[in-house]
């Protein structure tokens, strides 16, 4: 059977198959119904999702040191299961920054699959160097104040003790100050403030990069962050000044490198740059044609979340950190543009369909199902659930969706159709449905 047939599973059950085919751009994992042109059978498909078909290209993510790495990927060890558990925890424990969010916990007290809710703006925050007196350290703070008690410092942030482990807290901490830039260049604050009795020292989180954002991503720590002394006037408004000691919160710009390595370590363990708003598309045959040449948040995000055999599949293995993550970066992308006109043309855009052909004949729902065995069979291989993969189960949805769009359009179903509107939201437990408004030709 040809790789692009579609399979049966049971009676009137198709089956879209496995994402076994590779985009030659990228080498993202694909399945062959998110190809670009669907109307045609072809044994090269090409694909937009991943890389815009060759427009965006990124560094390749490299894999996390040890022992996030084990802690990560382990099924069996009974230690890397009470992190994979509590991984937003530990996450939160080595945070820079303050996610301040405020989560919506009243989703998850049943028995369902988790989920994370927020409600307000996502911005993430940062403090002075030092802690105000009487205070205890927070967020950055604990790189810097009273290191010798770090761990219990860290610990006595969070009431919740019998879920986190001690070993685990030092493990990380080590790996931090050995392999990321910002964990090191906190750490040399620290003995430049024991070390002497400099009254103004602060520090800049530099936000430009002289690298190409396409190849290079791995800032050291003289890159990522600068001492200073003084009085210190920044060209760049994304950069942020860190005093030594205030009571004040800064906000950071999303467009700034570190905003997501700041506030997830344990997504980005080497430091490595989040979006940036400079990366220009890469080179290729139909460059010329676009007036936009610079990689979008969505494009950013949209490459991130792709399986590659050559790439470190660390944020896809986070479960619940991911989650976030993917929040996070939703929020992001919707911080950058007028969402609300953009619902408003939508529903502009229905009424006027009403207007032109009457009133909708038929009302359906599709509500996604995350015992599909497509969905199933993906997230097996990675020892993961659906409710760990949201990528997985909305691209799966996302093609059972344009499959009844398309069966509905043939006209076999209910005969021929003028007109239909359909939107996507998601359940209180994640999952995404569909409803559809469908305008029936007059003939049936």
């Amino acid at each position: 059977m040809s790789k692009f047939l579609h399979l049966h599973v049971g009676a009137g059950y198709k089956d879209i198959g496995d994402p076994i085919w590779q985009c030659k751009q990228c080498k993202a994992k694909m399945w062959y119904d998110e190809r670009i042109n669907k109307d045609k059978q072809t044994k090269n498909p090409k694909f937009s999702l991943c890389c815009g078909d060759g427009k965006i290209q990124l560094p390749i993510l490299h894999d996390a040191p040890q022992p996030l790495r084990q802690l990560l990927f382990d099924s069996r060890d009974s230690q890397a299961k009470k992190f994979q558990q509590n991984i937003r925890l530990y996450n939160l424990m080595f945070a820079f920054t303050s996610p301040g969010i405020k989560v919506d916990t009243s989703y998850n007290t049943g028995r369902g699959p988790p989920t994370l809710r927020i409600h307000g703006q996502s911005h993430h925050l940062i403090g002075s160097l030092l802690p105000m007196p009487d205070n205890s350290p927070k967020f950055a703070q604990l790189y810097i104040y009273d290191t010798e008690n770090e761990v219990n410092n860290r610990l006595s942030q969070y009431p919740i003790k019998n879920n986190v482990d001690e070993d685990i807290i030092i493990g990380i901490k080590n790996m931090l100050d050995t392999h990321n830039p910002y964990a090191q260049k906190f750490r040399m604050t620290r003995d430049k403030l024991d070390s002497s009795a400099v009254c103004d020292l602060k520090l800049k989180l530099i936000s430009d990069r002289q690298t190409d954002g396409r190849l290079y991503n791995l800032p050291n720590a003289f890159e990522v962050a600068a001492l200073i002394v003084g009085d210190e006037h920044t060209s760049n408004n994304r950069d942020i000044i860190i005093e030594k000691q205030t009571g004040m919160l800064q906000r950071i710009n999303e467009l700034h490198p570190a905003y997501l390595p700041l506030q997830y370590p344990l997504l980005y363990p080497h430091g490595e740059d989040g979006y940036r708003p400079n990366i220009l598309h890469k080179h290729h045959p139909h460059s010329h044609a676009t007036k936009r040449n610079k990689v979008t948040m969505r494009e950013y995000f949209c490459y991130r979340m792709q399986s590659r055999d050559n790439e470190a599949q660390t944020i896809l293995h986070s479960r619940r950190l991911f989650h976030q993550w993917v929040v996070d970066g939703y929020c992001m992308i919707e911080s950058q543009k007028l969402n609300y006109r953009y619902m408003e043309q939508f529903y502009f855009d229905g009424m006027a369909i009403c207007a032109h052909v009457g009133f909708p004949n038929l009302f359906l729902t599709l509500t996604c199902n995350p015992a599909w065995p497509e969905i199933q069979r993906q997230v097996a291989k990675s020892n993961l659930t659906a409710h760990d993969c949201p990528d997985v189960v909305s691209r799966v949805f996302k093609m059972k969706l344009n499959q009844l769009m398309h069966d509905l359009k043939s006209g076999h179903v209910f005969g021929p159709i003028l007109a239909f509107v359909y939107t996507i939201e998601w359940q209180k437990r994640g999952l995404p449905h569909a409803h559809i408004l469908i305008f029936l030709h007059p003939s049936n």
